[in-house]
This record gives C-alpha cells, structure tokens and sequence, in this order.
C-alpha cells in the first residue's frame, strides 16, 4: 500500500466517524420530532444514534482489517 493510498484511506475513516457520530446526532437532535421531546427522550435517541453508528464503524473497521482493506 502506498502513503497516498494509506492517507485516503485514513481520511475516509475520519470522515465517516466524525460524520457518523458527531454531524448525525446532531442533525437527528434538531428533527422537529426529536426537538419537541422531552430531555430524556432527546438523550435516549441522540446516544442510541451515536451508539448505533459508532458500533457499526467498528464492525467495518474490523471488516476492512480482516479483509486487508486497511
């Protein structure tokens, strides 16, 4: 594997984790169902969303690994 290619590599999974866990809950928080819940209701959603995502980018990092992607 080359440097460029590990460097687009890394950046994707950059990407994906700060797009995953960080631009969704938020973007999910502010849907008009989600905003007009109660707090504890908005915090369940939010961290099931973050949990979802980051247990999903782990699978496919694992994945990738596995496969020799990465």
């Amino acid at each position: 594997m080359t440097w460029t290619n590990a460097i687009g590599r890394g950046v994707i999974i950059v990407l994906y984790f700060v797009i995953a866990t960080v631009w969704l809950p938020d973007f999910v928080l502010n849907l008009g169902a989600v905003a007009d819940a109660t707090q504890l209701m908005r915090d369940l959603i939010v961290v099931t969303v973050w949990g979802i995502a980051l247990v999903a980018g782990m699978y496919l990092l694992r994945w990738a690994q596995r496969r020799d992607l990465i």
